[in-house]
């Protein structure tokens, strides 16, 4: 007889672990509604339940709610001992998804220092490596505000040459034509080197930063 077997079948505990599991909805309700009585449940039990619906709230896009739970959630994993529910990584598996919670809340310090943590603990997990590479792209990408003005700037700029080789140029100053048009074709190009520049330069200067955490 298995563990669940063994819980009466008109327990909480039974009745969460009934839920489908991606009725993500389902089970924040259940818990919500019920979160004294789980309170009241054996410790490892109470803490199976608290971290699914951590979980639930994380795949439901609750972000700041998760890192919240997490915060409550860790402690008590720790203090308990816990280490797998149903063969995964509780620890690590409630700290990836409090840092890609910050990802997504674009708190991008809190997330880098969870992920470097996360790959000290496990350097073989590529998706730990994988997390830290867009976390440290993410951050560039969302802090590089000279590179988003000079961009719309050139898309201006090439917006306008458009307009005017339509309207001006073409209809009243075709021997300005290819002038215009070649204008306009090398502001795309610059606007399309200096994007694919960027984004290269910090991707490279991430994977050197992830390469220092793997042989640290």
């Amino acid at each position: 007889m298995n563990r669940l077997q063994e819980i009466h079948e008109d327990s909480i505990y039974y009745a969460f672990k009934c839920i489908e599991e991606r009725a993500y909805l389902e089970k924040i309700k259940f818990f919500e509604k019920n979160k004294d009585a789980i309170e009241n449940l054996d410790a490892e039990l109470s803490t199976e339940i608290w971290f699914y619906y951590a979980q639930a709230s994380f795949e439901i896009g609750e972000y700041k709610k998760y890192t919240s739970l997490a915060e409550e959630l860790l402690p008590r994993i720790i203090n308990e001992n816990i280490y797998y529910f149903n063969e995964v990584n509780v620890f690590e598996t409630v700290l990836f998804h409090k840092g890609a919670s910050h990802l997504n809340l674009e708190e991008y310090s809190t997330s880098n220092h969870i992920f470097s943590e996360l790959i000290k603990i496990d350097k073989e997990n590529r998706l730990y490596a994988r997390a830290f590479l867009q976390n440290k792209f993410s951050e560039k990408i969302k802090s590089s505000i000279p590179v988003k003005i000079f961009g719309v700037l050139l898309i201006v700029l090439i917006i306008l040459f458009s307009l005017a080789e339509m309207l001006i140029v073409n209809p009243f100053y075709p021997v300005l034509l290819n002038s215009v048009t070649t204008t306009r074709e090398l502001l795309i190009v610059v606007l399309f080197s200096i994007i694919i520049s960027y984004a290269v330069y910090h991707y490279i200067k991430a994977r050197i930063q992830l390469s220092r955490h793997l042989n640290s």
